[in-house]
């Protein structure tokens, strides 16, 4: 990500899997805190993050 319209994309986009509801996304640093119904894989999250654009996601611990 490298602005602010990157990082409302990744919002937005984590947004749309089914079972998140709520995504704070941060461009310094690069994060991502997803907070979702169930357990959602990390391959489903890239999948739709795919979608918007050439964004990657990792799991960290």
């Amino acid at each position: 990500m490298t602005c602010g319209g990157c990082v409302n994309n990744v919002k937005q986009a984590l947004l749309k899997v089914t079972d998140v509801t709520e995504a704070d996304v941060q461009l310094h640093p690069q994060t991502a805190v997803v907070t979702m119904n169930k357990l959602i894989t990390v391959i489903e999250l890239q999948k739709q993050l795919s979608k918007a654009g050439q964004y990657t996601i990792k799991e960290v611990a």
